[in-house]
């Protein structure tokens, strides 16, 4: 033998010493590249953060030279400026003015504030009269006894007021103007969307007499605005409120098409359903281009998404009114005709399957009741049992992709699971029909050897046991085989018997001949029953 080789202990020191230094080394190398990386981000950061305060100074900049434009071409004694500075003296004296009087004043007020706006010539002139129209209106709510629908269209004039005033002074105004202008249109909107609630009608419930539904708030506010896509182009502010709102009344109707969808089940209410999902649709498109005109990217990033599952929504009830007008169908080509019609037939077959399309990749539940349509017209209708079973059986895969909800007790699931089950036990006598046919001459010959079996089965386990490896061997071989006598005492006659069914089942047999096969069969069930009752 070769005389191992010593190994220095310095040397092995300085080994290992070394092997830290290097780890080390990269430990050290791997904190200064992250430190780098992140330097290199926060210096990316900081460089775009200061981009967009420079462009930001340079938008209020440039909104500032257009205003002190704008108001040093201003003309005081124009006529619109001369009327709107009328209706202002009137607007400061209004707290003080006796009840009877107070209507003819507000009345008179609003007109020359309307006819400062119809005479104005500038958009300096325009925003100035607007927004004096939309604090008026605002004025009138808490000076009057105004009713619900009174004060909902109060309250949309004045923020249609303050729309056109953020379009007008995008032309003109001050950054700074422009924002509290928005500010105070988006507390309107808050305010009449939680009406009930606020404190002025805490104080005065008069208000709140015959308020409309949310929905319909929703509507009348959003359609006070302008639609036009030029007039978000030219305000960002006000992009930012259509955005705004339109997102709001579509995630409303959204919600109530989103229920009908749950419970609906008569085709009005999908009807509904679906006049509702095309109604949100291009509310979502037109919240997603005002978002992201106004900069806002996470409404932006929202309004897309339910876009999306509004397309979604409208193939769901596109496909539940296909297949309630192919079941109607069926009816009808059921009760007229004396003889099958074929060809509406057809027609019913193709509105199923037309149903099944939308809903494929919309809704398991969806998809799972056309295809148990089209299951039921081949097995019961066309008694087309192999094909209907095809779409049953995909009514099944559907419920098991759908868990961990339970659709069991369904009808639609149950339905399938029956004629699945149904066509497995029928398919089960068949095969056991034909195997019995097959084995029927083979127990004929073996009927000797078969009888002798059972008679040493009735004398027990042991017997039985004896006799098989004795007379017929495991494998069908000649040589007898004597079992050890211990195999056969106590409870280690039950392992015996376990070790016995595995070595004559069925399964195992697959490759000796048909003959031996029927006998190992019997052969196993005498076996599996001395098994059982040693269990039991």
């Amino acid at each position: 033998m070769k005389k191992a080789k010593e190994v220095d202990p310095q040397k092995a020191e300085e080994a290992a010493a070394a092997r830290r230094r290097a780890k080390n080394a990269r430990k050290a190398a791997k904190r200064s590249a992250k430190r780098a990386e992140r330097r290199e981000f926060e210096r990316v950061q900081q460089e775009e953060q200061e981009e967009a305060a420079r462009a930001y100074r340079a938008y209020v900049a440039a909104a500032e030279a257009r205003f002190n434009e704008a108001k040093a071409a201003d003309n005081p004694s124009s006529r619109s400026n001369q009327l709107r500075d009328s209706a202002n003296k009137l607007y400061r004296n209004l707290e003080g003015v006796a009840p009877v009087l107070l209507q003819s004043q507000l009345s008179r007020t609003e007109g020359l504030y309307r006819d400062a706006l119809s005479t104005a010539s500038t958009p300096l002139e325009r925003c100035a009269a607007a927004k004096n129209l939309a604090v008026l209106s605002r004025r009138t709510l808490t000076l009057t006894r105004a009713d619900g629908p009174t004060a909902l269209q109060l309250q949309a004039d004045a923020l249609g007021h303050y729309a056109r005033a953020l379009i007008w002074g995008s032309e003109c105004q001050t950054i700074a103007w422009m924002d509290d202008l928005f500010s105070a249109a988006s507390q309107l909107v808050d305010s009449v969307l939680s009406w009930k609630t606020s404190e002025l009608v805490r104080e005065r419930p008069f208000l709140a007499a015959k308020w409309p539904d949310q929905g319909a708030v929703l509507h009348k506010l959003y359609s006070c605005l302008p639609l036009a896509s030029s007039s978000s182009e030219r305000s960002g502010h006000l992009a930012g409120l259509k955005a705004s709102l339109a997102l709001t009344l579509a995630k409303h109707l959204y919600g109530e098409a989103l229920r009908i969808q749950e419970v609906g089940r008569a085709e009005q209410d999908w009807r509904r359903a679906l006049d509702l999902v095309l109604r949100v649709q291009p509310l979502f498109a037109a919240a997603a281009h005002n978002a992201r005109r106004a900069g806002d990217s996470d409404m932006e990033e929202e309004a897309e998404s339910l876009v999306e599952a509004a397309d979604i929504g409208e193939a769901i009830c596109r496909s539940v009114q296909a297949r309630h007008a192919a079941d109607a169908l069926l009816k009808r080509v059921l009760q007229d005709s004396e003889s099958l019609d074929m060809e509406g037939i057809r027609l019913v077959a193709d509105m199923y399957q037309e149903a099944v399309a939308l809903a494929r990749g919309c809704d398991l539940e969806c998809e799972a009741r056309a295809h148990r349509s089209l299951g039921h017209l081949y097995s019961t209708v066309l008694r087309m049992r192999e094909r209907g079973l095809k779409h049953y059986k995909h009514v099944l895969d559907l419920g098991v992709a759908m868990m961990p909800r339970v659709v069991n007790d369904t009808d639609w699931y149950q339905e399938a699971r029956r004629a699945v089950l149904q066509a497995q036990q029928e398919q089960a006598a068949a095969e056991e029909r034909q195997a019995a046919a097959s084995r029927a001459p083979f127990l004929e010959q073996l009927k000797e050897e078969l009888a002798a079996v059972s008679k040493a089965a009735v004398k027990g386990s042991h017997e039985l046991l004896r006799h098989i490896y004795r007379v017929h061997p495991p494998g069908g071989g000649s040589e007898p085989v004597s079992l050890p006598p211990e195999s056969l005492l106590g409870d280690k006659i039950k392992d015996t018997l376990r070790r016995a069914i595995i070595a004559y089942h069925p399964d195992k047999q697959v490759t000796k001949p048909r003959r031996w096969q029927v006998l190992a069969e019997e052969i196993t069930k005498e076996l599996t029953l001395k098994y059982e009752c040693m269990k039991g």
